[in-house]
């Protein structure tokens, strides 16, 4: 079962500065497919392969994202970031949700525990989506404060 949220590890996490959103020398963050079976949600604190898609040219690990920046939305008092669209190119597969994680975080966690993978959102696509040996895109919200697909308020 995937859960659409931020997962809570990550909201500590933006306390401590682990995560960089920069456009230009910020962190490098990766978008993993993951099938009906996977269970991910709030409680999911890193990248895990169990339940990701598999073969048909999806690479293990998915691909990383274009991060759009940060954003400061005063009318809506919130900072926000989105990504440019994902492009999972010639693949055949049947995906559910995804995971955005970061592959470069710069800290621990509040324990002093080294970050590997940490999770930053789950998605959930609503239905399974399904492609055969085609371009498979995951298109992001514009990056502004009522449709950024990271709010902080």
């Amino acid at each position: 079962m995937l859960s659409q949220t931020l997962c809570t590890s990550f909201k500590a996490q933006v306390l401590l500065g682990v995560h960089d959103f920069r456009a230009v020398g910020g962190d490098t963050f990766k978008l993993a497919l993951y099938t009906a079976t996977a269970t991910l949600g709030a409680d999911t604190t890193q990248y895990t392969s169990t339940g990701e898609v598999v073969g048909g040219n999806y690479p293990a690990g998915g691909i990383a994202l274009s991060n759009l920046g940060v954003v400061t939305d005063t009318a809506g008092w919130q900072g926000v970031t989105s990504f440019g669209n994902a492009t999972f190119s010639n693949v055949t597969l049947t995906a559910r949700g995804a995971l955005i994680y970061n592959t470069t975080p710069s800290a621990a966690d509040a324990d002093g525990v080294a970050l590997v993978n940490p999770a930053v959102c789950v998605l959930d696509f609503g239905e399974d989506k399904a492609i055969s040996a085609s371009n498979f895109v995951v298109q992001f919200p514009a990056n502004a404060g009522n449709t950024a697909i990271i709010r902080i308020t």
